[in-house]
């Protein structure tokens, strides 16, 4: 079994299409939230999802550009210099999109090659977690409910939010997993390639791929978002 992890695509088709043409040959895709926002293509990358059945938990973006899109009022009265990047997402979905993203669960267990799994979006804020009993604590609170994966002998938590992408032992049968991001890094990290990771048979890699930002600086150079959010997001996609 060959599983894709992905996380923080952040509204980003191109580098979504790229992993994928890369990876095609997984059997299934996983991701750790924040699908829309911070980016210029939210219902293209909704449509991915659903098409390509990626099971998903909602990232707090996700949460955002929702709650955006039901404060109808504020939403639509905004000057175009005023545009945050969740106003203008929400301005792009449709009812069933964002009834997509109110229904993703906040956490989510599974099994995969005999192997427990808990998918979720984030932890505190940006902290991590650095201790044995910490994880037992956490993954017993998201596993409880799910016999099959809640006493697993080998343990493994994912989650995105921090764009980090890492794979942390804090022993050899209990780790947690951050892919990274699809769509951008943070400001210490300089590059713009793509991160995710996959899963065969159990064994993970970390991997990344470039693709053309080309098409998502010039849609961004077009977009009437506030000069502070569109300076920002043309510095991803440089």
């Amino acid at each position: 079994m060959k599983a894709l992890l992905i996380s923080d695509i952040h509204a980003n088709i191109y580098a979504l299409e790229a992993i994928w043409k890369a990876e095609s040959d997984c059997d299934v895709v996983y991701c750790a939230g924040d699908l829309v926002d911070y980016g210029p293509f939210p219902r293209e990358v909704l449509d991915w999802v659903r098409e390509h059945r990626a099971v998903c938990v909602q990232g707090n973006h996700d949460r955002a550009v929702a709650a955006a899109y039901r404060d109808s009022d504020t939403l639509w009265s905004l000057a175009d210099g005023e545009l945050c990047w969740k106003h203008c997402n929400a301005r792009l979905l449709t009812e069933e999109d964002v009834q997509f993203l109110e229904s993703l669960p906040e956490s989510l267990p599974f099994l995969l090659d005999s192997i427990g799994y808990s998918l979720q979006h984030m932890y505190t804020g940006y902290e991590t977690i650095v201790s044995l009993p910490q994880f037992a604590e956490y993954w017993h609170m998201r596993t409880q409910g799910d016999s099959r994966v809640g006493k697993t002998a080998e343990r493994r938590l994912i989650f995105g939010h921090t764009h980090r992408r890492c794979v942390h032992y804090l022993s050899d049968r209990e780790l947690w997993l951050n892919p990274g991001s699809v769509s951008y890094r943070r400001k210490d990290d300089q590059t713009r390639i793509a991160h995710y990771m996959t899963i065969t048979d159990g064994r993970i890699e970390l991997k990344s791929v470039d693709y053309d930002r080309t098409p998502l600086y010039r849609t961004v150079s077009g977009m009437k978002l506030s000069e502070a959010e569109k300076t920002t997001a043309l510095g991803f996609f440089r």
